[in-house]
């Protein structure tokens, strides 16, 4: 029996992007547990298992700064899979990566669709292929305390799929189911809201801009059917803060380092490669290294530029403000003191970058392109998860990337000191006594 024209399409880009996954990623299977790997999964008792009591604890505990009972759910399912097998946990993540990617090729050709592309297969394609290989994804697949970030992220972009394929009422309230499983899994799915509003502007034309009426008061209930969405959002969010608050745990809401961060995650994308896991914001450093009011100048320009280009580009405001909706949320609530970022939060936020670089190929030349330009990204990003190999692997590319950075030479003496390296270990620990315990 023969697959239908579109199922077997489908079907072979899934094929497709499971190799691509495989091949930028596949040395992972041979790697440990790094960083934070230790706390939320080797040592933490309560993913341990599949029980009544460790379900419980799942929904009610708020253990490191966190509401997931999802995301705890999908450790624990690995874990009575293999127990605490890093291979098994790894494995999970080139799946979780896999299904976000399928997810991507589908809802974006459903917006290019929309958007009158002459080749929307194509360039949901090449959108998804370029996502799946990037180096920028390494800080995320490679890291297996992300699996529940990118099963958020995948139930994301289903909802943004369904909302597309039409607005009536029984589908917006699949939308909203999706919504909420997806914040059970990592709050980082906040944005949604302001996402379907984005949509509803452009493709969708259910919102219309006009003079004196910029938000298109006439329209009141697609306004009124995102407000279901927004309570839910703020309850996250409300749970989230009180995780923090239970942890001792300050948020900065600084404004200069979430402008800062809205310009960290297209810098990485443009320059693959030496990648920390972790940026901090304030002081002066970052990357790039932008200075306080260069961050801010800049910000308050790119937004003036894709609003007043909303009618001849719509597709930039929407990619825009997507990527804004989506990093703003963990930066403007990271970590206190030196401000601390994590590359993996632009995991979903970036999703609008690729679905742009997918809708400017055209034809055959464009997907050879495509398809060169996903063969270095491979090599880049192969190159890059060696670095996520084991502790001491990691802890070197810190120290390397940042010498000055005292915890990252505290830290690379512990995993020296635990495989044995006792020489070196105490040279870096003697090292992280004479340096500062925050990014300059």
């Amino acid at each position: 029996m023969k697959l239908p024209r579109g199922r077997l399409l489908d079907a072979s880009v899934a094929g497709v992007l499971l190799l691509a996954v495989l091949a930028a990623f596949g040395p992972i299977l041979g790697h440990g547990f790094v960083f934070d790997d230790f706390a939320l999964i080797v040592e933490n008792a309560g993913v341990h298992g599949l029980d009544a009591g460790r379900l419980r604890w799942m929904f009610f505990t708020t253990y490191l700064t966190t509401y997931m009972p999802l995301g705890w759910a999908a450790f624990a399912s690995v874990f009575a899979l293999r127990g605490l097998d890093p291979a098994a946990f790894h494995a999970a993540n080139l799946i979780a990566h896999w299904l976000v990617s399928v997810a991507l090729f589908a809802s974006s050709r459903r917006l290019f669709r929309l958007a009158g592309n002459p080749q929307p297969d194509l360039a949901a394609f090449a959108a998804a292929l370029l996502f799946c290989v990037h180096p920028f994804q390494v800080n995320t697949v490679a890291w297996a305390i992300e699996l529940p970030d990118m099963l958020s992220t995948f139930c994301f972009l289903l909802a943004v799929f369904v909302y597309l394929g039409g607005t009536a009422r029984p589908r917006v309230a699949a939308v909203f189911a999706l919504y909420a499983v997806s914040l059970l899994f990592r709050w980082r799915s906040l944005s949604l809201p302001f996402v379907l509003l984005a949509l509803d502007y452009w493709p969708l034309r259910r919102l219309r801009a006009r003079p004196g009426d910029p938000f298109d008061q006439e329209r009141v209930d697609v306004w009124a059917e995102k407000v279901p969405f927004v309570v839910l959002a703020i309850a996250a969010a409300s749970l989230t803060q009180l995780a923090k608050s239970r942890e001792l745990y300050e948020p900065s809401f600084a404004p200069v380092a979430a402008a800062r961060a809205l310009w960290l995650y297209p810098w990485a994308l443009a320059w693959p490669g030496d990648y920390l896991a972790a940026y901090g914001l304030q002081g002066g450093w970052s990357r790039p290294a932008l200075p306080a009011w260069a961050a801010l100048g800049l910000t308050a320009l790119a937004a003036l530029v894709l609003w007043n280009l909303r009618r001849r580009r719509p597709s930039w405001l929407l990619a825009g403000t997507c990527y804004a909706a989506a990093v703003l949320p963990p930066a403007l609530g990271a970590q206190g003191g030196a401000v601390y970022v994590y590359l993996a939060y632009g995991y979903l936020g970036c999703l609008g970058f690729f679905a742009l670089a997918g809708a400017a190929v055209r034809g055959g030349r464009g997907l050879a392109a495509v398809c060169a330009l996903a063969l270095l990204l491979i090599a880049g990003s192969r190159r890059e998860s060696r670095h996520w190999r084991d502790p001491v692997a990691f802890w070197s590319r810190a120290v390397k990337l940042d010498p000055a950075f005292g915890p990252a030479h505290g830290q690379l003496a512990d995993a020296l000191r635990a495989a044995g390296r006792k020489e070196e270990a105490a040279r870096h620990a003697a090292r992280a006594a004479l340096l500062p315990a925050r990014p300059r």
